[in-house]
């Protein structure tokens, strides 16, 4: 008996050591896309954009562009509100965007803490789950960690009406709350379905009344706003949020690569989803991942879309790899090798995942001094980018938004939505040449050194 407490105590301290080699990696994770968010560099084309209409809530323009504009705004109003007024208040809207997306991951971490805690999961396999989240997203997904996007803004506001969702089935009651903080989360951005799905459909299988109840409410609420958004933009916010967008299957099947990222959290999910799917808490959770799969493919359909269509799987997945720790005791392999080893091996796999990658930013950062003369080298790259703009007279552009941004030229093409409009044969194939022959708009080459 003595040895065998002596070789369970041993696993359990390899168990603690794993547990802190994964809070290191998550950190060393964030420190790039951390440090980066105060860069005059552009992370993604996406941050001159929302820059651009974060000012236009502060009324520098029209939030939602004319028909016969070359630019369009395809998303909800709420984020560029957010952003635009916490631009206002340090005096850059691309920080307060980045800032924004960094704070957002934090509280979409603590949102993996609660939902592992809610689903019948201890502190310890909670904390795990919320580290692979964390570090799954640094590591992996740094074009859009601590970058000036909505995305993950609304799928923080998504997940705190999740967890109160969770809060309400424990009680079996205050299911109100949980429903309006979705539909606001949509308002900010209106492509994160899978939990608001999981909760409807978990209701309807098990609440058929509280689902009728739920649905009608969410449809009041999101009526109510889409009235409110005419009343404020007029036909203008329905011609820009059905933006026209190419669908190809090509598109999803090229995301099954994707998947490589996530592929420990997906082993470990469809192991105990399968096995103890007899538990409630795993059903629950086994819905949300599904759902999670499902619509990234769908998502991942539409012409532009990008890593973001992942980012409820993500959650969702953290959400079973802490679960799958904390049920390892009751799993079948559980009959040929003690618990804590099976702990051992799930942690030890995700680890090495997170080292397996070629992104080797967070390490430069700390021992290579040549890549701080990078770092430099990009910044003046932008800065001299946006000084040639700024000296061009009339309508110009650069490709890189950012830089057109930040040399005060108004927002006057949209490269993804005029692609997309000639595409769809809504648009003349010459409609940017025309305009540049007429000697109505410049374009200036972007440096590929400024951009991230």
């Amino acid at each position: 008996m003595n040895s065998t407490l002596n070789h369970a105590g041993g696993n359990s301290r390899r168990v603690s050591i794993m547990i802190g080699c994964l809070a290191l990696l998550t950190a060393l994770a964030a420190l790039w896309p951390v440090y980066r968010a105060f860069l005059n560099i552009e992370i993604d084309i996406n941050e001159g954009w929302n820059a651009y209409y974060a000012d236009a809530a502060m009324g520098r323009m029209p939030l939602y562009p004319s028909a016969h504009q070359l630019i369009a705004n395809n998303y909800p109003p709420l984020s560029f509100y957010i952003v635009g007024g916490l631009g206002k208040l340090i005096g850059d809207p691309v920080l307060a965007g980045r800032l924004l997306s960094l704070a957002a991951v934090l509280v979409i971490a603590w949102g993996v803490f609660r939902a592992v805690r809610l689903l019948g999961g201890d502190a310890t396999s909670a904390g795990i789950g919320a580290l692979f989240f964390g570090a799954t997203m640094c590591r992996f997904f740094t074009g859009y960690v601590g970058m000036d996007d909505p995305h993950l803004l609304a799928q923080a506001v998504m997940t705190v009406g999740f967890v109160a969702f969770l809060q309400a089935r424990s009680r079996d009651r205050g299911y109100a709350l949980p429903i309006l903080l979705m539909v606001v989360a949509g308002f900010i951005k209106h492509n994160v379905v899978v939990m608001p799905l999981t909760a409807m459909i978990w209701l309807g299988i098990n609440r058929p009344r509280q689902m009728v109840k739920s649905a009608l409410l969410a449809a009041f609420a999101i009526v109510l706003g889409f009235a409110l958004c005419y009343l404020a933009f007029g036909p203008d916010f329905f011609s820009n949020l059905r933006s026209p967008r190419a669908y190809m299957l090509k598109h999803a099947i090229g995301a099954i690569g994707h998947l490589q990222w996530i592929v420990v959290g997906l082993a470990a999910w469809a192991y105990v989803g399968i096995t103890r799917r007899s538990d409630p808490d795993i059903r629950f959770c086994n819905l949300l991942n599904t759902l999670g799969l499902v619509m990234f493919f769908v998502q991942k359909t539409g012409d532009g879309v990008a890593y973001n269509a992942q980012f409820e799987l993500v959650f969702g997945v953290s959400i079973a790899t802490g679960l799958a720790f904390a049920h390892a005791p009751d799993l079948p392999l559980a009959r040929r090798w003690p618990p804590e080893k099976l702990q051992f091996i799930l942690l030890l796999a995700i680890c090495l995942r997170l080292v397996a990658s070629e992104r080797l930013e967070p390490v430069k950062l700390l021992v290579a001094p040549g890549f701080h003369a990078e770092i430099a080298a990009r910044e003046a790259a932008m800065s001299a980018t946006v000084a040639r703009l700024r000296n061009i007279p009339g309508d110009a552009t650069c490709f890189c938004t950012l830089a057109s941004y930040r040399s005060g030229k108004p927002f006057s093409v949209d490269p993804f939505y005029v692609n997309e409009q000639i595409f769809t044969g809504h648009l003349p194939p010459d409609v940017i040449t025309k305009r540049i022959a007429a000697g109505k708009l410049t374009v200036v080459d972007a440096d590929p050194l400024m951009h991230w």
